[in-house]
């Protein structure tokens, strides 16, 4: 028959290939040629970056990157490493014809001919400003919780001190008084007065301990290195030893600094206590041009701890008020240990 086309012809599938690519409105599609030019254009690349394909076509793709980046050599970068290593993704701010700046996570692919030699690049651009827009607000909103949250621990705090102390101050003053006065051979009977005292002053106990690690008033007389010391002793015990190296001398931060680095290390370590496992736990803290603290836990990371430092929720304001700081954190596991890294790169 005559005039019928071969579905499975290569020409045919290259044009449906291409006209697929030009009506594509989400993303930006567009061939580089070897020196970074652009040589073709989509729909999607017109929208994002503003461009016709008439404006574009022939131009260095450096125009699409900050001034910034263009001094850096940042787009020669991405090609000599896409290049070496077949493709390269990477996220940041670009730039729209009209000079506004916009978020991108790109993709740019090395092209080689059957021989290997490079033709070109193919790259991929599709604008996440919202997306950052949105993160960037969950993020403020997860620092305001964090301080929040703060805030009514040490309200809490206060209050448990506050309303117990007296109270259980005068129950132990009332059964020391008891003892003294009882004129009795029943030997049951001190007993049960010995051991009610006993309670009651581990009751105190309790009450304090719990009151210092909703809100540790310690981190405001003594600072953050004292304090650590001090919670490694209190948290240790059947399933956890926590050793500290710690500076000898007190650190001067700011008070911000302190509380969100002992937020931190308070997080990690009830993890691990809540997972039931037994564990050796070394908490580090190095003083120098920027602040180290490390989190060492024997053995491989707790299930799940990774996910919960870097999406859950109950680190999220300890993230999110540790970049508001300055800060980073990373996470290392191999061999016979996982590590927490938080670095906090100026401090007063």
């Amino acid at each position: 028959m005559t005039g019928a086309t071969d579905p499975h012809d290569p020409d045919i599938e290259n044009r449906l290939c291409s006209l697929l690519i030009a009506r594509v409105r989400d993303y930006a599609i567009f061939m580089l040629n070897p020196e970074g030019r652009v040589m073709t254009w989509n729909e999607g690349a017109r929208l994002i970056k503003g461009y016709t394909k008439h404006e574009i076509v022939g131009q260095p793709m450096t125009r699409f990157y900050t001034p910034e980046d263009q001094k850096s050599g940042r787009p020669q970068e991405l090609l000599q490493e896409a290049m070496r290593n077949g493709r390269v993704e990477d996220e940041g701010w670009r730039v729209r014809k009209d000079g506004t700046r916009f978020w991108a996570d790109i993709v740019i692919t090395a092209v080689r001919d059957d021989t290997g030699k490079l033709i070109g690049f193919a790259k991929i651009t599709r604008d996440l400003t919202e997306r950052r827009k949105a993160e960037a607000a969950i993020g403020e909103l997860s620092g305001r919780l964090f301080m929040m949250q703060d805030e009514e621990r040490q309200r809490l705090a206060g209050q448990l001190h506050d309303r117990t102390s007296v109270s259980l101050t005068a129950v132990l003053g009332s059964l020391y008084r008891v003892k003294a006065h009882l004129k009795t051979p029943d030997v049951l009977l001190l007993k049960d007065v010995d051991d009610s005292i006993a309670r009651v002053e581990g009751a105190s106990d309790q009450i304090r301990r719990v009151a210092g690690m909703l809100h540790p008033s310690r981190l405001e007389h003594t600072g953050l290195v004292d304090t650590l010391r001090w919670y490694a002793g209190a948290i240790s015990g059947e399933l956890l030893t926590v050793r500290t190296e710690l500076p000898n001398k007190p650190i001067a931060m700011s008070s911000d600094s302190e509380i969100v680095l002992f937020r931190l290390v308070q997080e990690c370590l009830n993890y691990v206590v809540a997972r039931g496992s037994q564990r050796h736990v070394l908490v580090r803290l190095l003083d120098g041009p920027e602040l180290l603290l490390e989190v060492r836990i024997q053995g491989a990371m707790p299930f799940g701890l990774h996910d919960a430092l870097t999406t859950g929720a109950g680190f999220a304001g300890v993230r999110e008020r540790l970049r508001q700081l300055g800060g980073t954190i990373k996470f290392a596991s191999g061999g016979d240990h996982s590590v927490i890294e938080a670095r906090l790169t100026t401090h007063p």
